[in-house]
């Protein structure tokens, strides 16, 4: 029984209570006027009309024709010698006809808005599942740029030559941060300098390594965003910003290696996640970095003179090609010194060895890290690579160079005869910005 109760239809129960009140209030308030006849309207119509407004269209229609029923009933109960003529009077059917039709029309009207509100429900049901669809189908492009991107990145950076790398380094970090510019800094002395850019220029080939966000960057060891220095509310203050990511590039040990920097964002992509994904791409350039030095390290040592302790001419000719290429594309100075040595032959045969390996550890003392002597053409003669170096800056160098060696008062010549003799000039490989030396 209370099972069947469960499964009945709500306005089915309501209908059978508010039968019920009414039949209570009749007997209570009105014994005598069975049905609530003499009253107008009938407390039935109120009963009907509840319940079609709650429950729509059936539960109107139902409760109408139930409590017509009822009414009319009432009517035929209430006649003591009911005639053919008094039972087909419409005068005796009004009130039950009414019932009906105040719950046809009711429940007709709260079907009406019960549809509209469905259709509106499922229009914004609709829209709702297209927006998830495109949601997903954008999450589902971005998964597979990312993996693209891995993909891409992985191939970039399977190179050991440092020179390869670095544009490597910065074309990764824009494909994967979707970024319009980015840069790869590499540490050279107490400077780090541009190696690499992709998209528009930075306006400064060199940053301190303690300056700024690269600054901030380096002392946390880890990335961070222009957030971290000031508030960002609008695209004019993006726009307005010199650096918007940082990144260090940190050896195995915790040396610092240089510095990968986002010049230009769209302003969405300006996210931790973006971060992170800078920070990935900075730790695949210091590994990748750290193994290219180890292997150039490796190599040199076979494209070293074992004599003098310097670099072959063959190595010279190929690196002073990568140099002019690097120099040409990044618009930076470029030198060589060519160390001459007058009276080659005078020199006793068993002491040129020694006295190219003297001039050799003479040079390094007084040169950079990233300048590279080598051997030149003849064996009377040494050419010295300085990278990130004007005419005048190198003229400098040879005078500190000269300096040294008349220091040592070297006496090479088997005739005792004076000093070393020798000379030095400076070939300007690319002279300035806009222009290359002869």
């Amino acid at each position: 029984m209370l099972a069947s109760l469960r499964r009945a239809q709500p306005y089915l129960l309501e209908l059978g209570a508010g039968l019920l009140v009414l039949v209570v209030v009749n007997v209570v308030l009105r014994p005598h006027d069975v049905g609530f006849l003499d009253v107008s309207p009938n407390p039935a119509l109120a009963l009907v009309a509840l319940l079609a407004v709650r429950h729509g269209l059936r539960a109107g229609l139902v409760s109408g024709l139930v409590t017509a029923g009822a009414v009319a009933a009432c009517v035929v109960v209430r006649l003591d010698h009911a005639s053919w003529s008094e039972l087909r009077s419409l005068g005796r059917y009004a009130s039950p006809l009414l019932l009906i039709g105040v719950g046809f029309g009711l429940g007709a009207l709260r079907e009406s808005q019960g549809l509209e509100q469905e259709l509106a429900d499922q229009a914004v049901r609709f829209m709702a599942a297209t927006e998830a669809k495109h949601e997903l189908e954008r999450r589902v492009a971005d998964e597979r740029a990312s993996l693209s991107s891995l993909y891409a990145a992985a191939r970039a950076l399977e190179t050991l030559e440092a020179e390869r790398l670095y544009p490597a380094i910065a074309a990764t970090a824009r494909r994967f941060l979707q970024a319009d510019a980015c840069q790869c800094y590499v540490l050279d002395g107490d400077m780090l300098r541009l190696r690499a850019a992709e998209g528009a220029a930075p306006d400064r080939p060199e940053v301190a390594p303690d300056e700024g966000l690269v600054g901030l960057a380096v002392r946390l060891g880890r990335p961070v965003s222009v957030r971290d220095l000031t508030t960002i509310r609008s695209l004019e203050d993006l726009q307005g910003a010199a650096l918007l990511m940082a990144a260090p590039m940190t050896g195995q040990e915790g040396a610092l290696l240089g510095c990968v920097t986002v010049t230009s964002l769209p302003f969405l992509r300006l996210t931790p996640a973006s971060l992170d994904r800078l920070g990935l791409v900075a730790d695949w350039g210091a590994r990748t970095l750290e193994n290219a030095r180890t292997h150039q390290q490796t190599r040199a040592r076979t494209i070293e003179d074992e004599l003098v302790r310097a670099y072959t001419y063959a190595y010279y000719q190929r690196r002073i090609h990568e140099e002019e290429v690097r120099a040409d594309r990044y618009k930076r100075p470029l030198s060589v010194v060519i160390f001459r040595i007058h009276r080659y032959g005078a020199v006793a045969s068993d002491r040129r060895a020694e006295l190219g390996r003297v001039l050799s550890l003479v040079f390094s003392r007084r040169l950079r890290d990233v300048d590279i002597v080598c051997r030149y053409a003849t064996e009377d003669a040494f050419a010295i690579i300085l990278p990130e170096t004007d005419p005048a800056r190198a003229e400098t160098v040879v005078d500190r160079l000269s300096n040294e060696v008349r220091n040592f008062h070297f006496a090479p010549y088997a005739d005792g005869e004076g000093d070393l003799e020798f000379s030095a000039r400076v070939l300007a490989v690319r002279e300035r910005p806009g222009g290359v030396a002869p």
